[in-house]
């Protein structure tokens, strides 16, 4: 089986350790990054399976996938600023 990868943004870094942790856990590969300007950067070089993104990084990135009929397909899971505890 192929391994997942899983495209993680949001500015929170203990956000991203809880949210990519049980992920890795089952053996995916997640790209964990602070913002979509680097998610961007990335995304023109890999096509994830999946992304997940906090509410604050959501409207750059949907516009930027919008644009790019090549990765306009994948799908997107939107995470809630649930003001999560440091």
């Amino acid at each position: 089986m192929r391994t997942q990868i899983i495209l993680l943004v949001d500015e929170r870094p203990h956000v991203r350790e809880a949210v990519a942790r049980p992920y890795i856990e089952a053996g995916a590969r997640v790209e964990a990054l602070a913002n979509s300007a680097e998610a961007t950067e990335l995304l023109a070089l890999v096509r994830p399976d999946w992304i997940l993104v906090g509410e604050k990084q959501a409207d750059e990135l949907l516009l930027w996938l919008r644009d790019h009929e090549d990765r306009v397909d994948v799908p997107v899971v939107l995470l809630p600023d649930l003001q999560l505890a440091a």
